[in-house]
């Protein structure tokens, strides 16, 4: 989300846009996951075993209990979020959220280029990682100063932005043009990362193209930007997301990634042949008082659950304020996990609006004690074995 260097109060992220159908479905009908071979079928029939395990455990978990979350400070290689999680809670994160949005460059825009390492280390303690990407203008991924490449689309500073746009003809990804080499080559870097992890025997549940429909279908980022040929912005998006499944998995041979989607809106879903989980990013304004009631967010659970013809378990893959398990569960919104955003650039423990976890301007610590040590609630101490990344 647009959060990241402390503008999260200029825009919060757009409620999902319910469905008639999505919107009555019941709250019993939310609670019972089905677990079906069939179901339990990931994206890519070549996963490995490790994959397999982990995607297994996810499914036989979800609708029980939940996973605990937390991302990482990217830009900031010395904040420790799972430790920041750790001395307010006394217990670490299940899973810990990762980017590659500084991943290839180097010098002073360093800050973030060792997220991979850290995601190896964490799952060697035993932890899950999840992997997003704020992909930088990729035609200037190749180019010196690389890391001034933006990934937004439509900030009032125009500094901000980048013109990229998804190249297309004929209703598909346009093979032809400079765009679509400079797709490649984005997907190329990344695939060297995932290869590393991959190597260390690490699973990731891989969020790419994240919170693509942006505000009403007005997107943030390049890769859900307003379009002036006419083409759809969801069918851009589909084909670059169906794209990027094809070549991480043909043509690298990645074989260890659970295909997280996150876009936000049932139009610009991928399908089911290519997503493994749906995740749904939330940041509650609290204009009305009611988001440290720490609610459960059903109705957005049942929304999300309703995407697509089988049934994909459904995760909050961002979030401010932490559902209340006990609601969580009761309501019949059992979110597969939640992982709470990071710290912007408040100091750990300051009470900040761009401090997602420390401080209580978004959680108490009596709720994030609640949380972290409710029964149904899965941290790391709490991951079987079989899970940890060999040494």
């Amino acid at each position: 989300m647009r959060k990241h260097y402390s503008i999260f109060a200029c825009r919060l992220l757009a409620a999902l846009t319910l469905s008639a159908a999505a919107a009555a479905l019941p709250a019993t009908a939310a609670s019972a996951p089905t677990t079906s071979a069939t179901h339990a079928t990931l994206s890519d029939p070549d996963a490995t075993p490790a994959t397999r395990a982990l995607y297994a455990w996810l499914r036989g978990i979800w609708g029980k209990q939940i996973i605990a979350g937390q991302q990482d400070l990217t830009w900031n290689d010395g904040a420790d979020m799972a430790r920041r999680v750790f001395d307010d809670t006394g217990k670490y994160p299940a899973l810990m959220g990762y980017d590659f949005m500084n991943s290839g460059l180097a010098g002073p825009d360093a800050q973030g280029a060792h997220q991979v390492d850290e995601a190896i280390a964490f799952a060697r303690r035993g932890g899950l990682v999840t992997f997003c990407w704020h992909w930088r203008d990729p035609a200037r991924l190749a180019v010196a100063g690389a890391g001034r490449g933006n990934f937004y689309a439509r900030e009032r500073d125009a500094a901000k932005n980048t013109g990229f746009t998804i190249p297309m003809k004929e209703g598909r990804l346009d093979t032809a043009s400079p765009g679509y080499a400079q797709l490649d080559a984005g997907i190329d870097l990344v695939a060297g990362e995932l290869r590393r992890l991959a190597d260390a025997g690490v699973v990731v549940l891989w969020r790419p193209l994240h919170e693509a429909s942006g505000n009403k279908g007005d997107g943030w980022f390049w890769w859900g930007r307003t379009r002036g040929d006419g083409v759809p912005q969801a069918q851009a998006y589909i084909q670059l997301w169906r794209h990027m499944h094809e070549r991480l998995v043909r043509t690298h041979g990645l074989h260890n990634l659970v295909w997280v989607w996150n876009g936000q809106d049932p139009a610009w879903y991928p399908g089911d042949d290519v997503v493994d989980v749906v995740g749904y990013d939330i940041y509650d304004d609290d204009k009305n008082g009611d988001a440290k009631a720490y609610k459960s967010q059903a109705a957005t659970y049942r929304a999300a659950r309703a995407i697509g013809n089988r049934d994909k378990p459904v995760a909050l893959s961002e979030t401010s304020y932490i559902p209340d398990p006990d609601k969580m569960l009761a309501d019949g919104a059992p979110w597969l996990w939640f992982t709470v955003w990071n710290d912007g650039h408040a100091p750990a423990g300051a009470t900040d609006k761009d401090n997602f976890w420390s401080g209580d301007y978004y959680n108490t610590l009596t709720h994030k004690n609640k949380v972290y040590h409710h029964p149904n609630v899965i941290t790391l101490d709490k991951l079987p074995a079989f899970l940890k990344a060999p040494q």
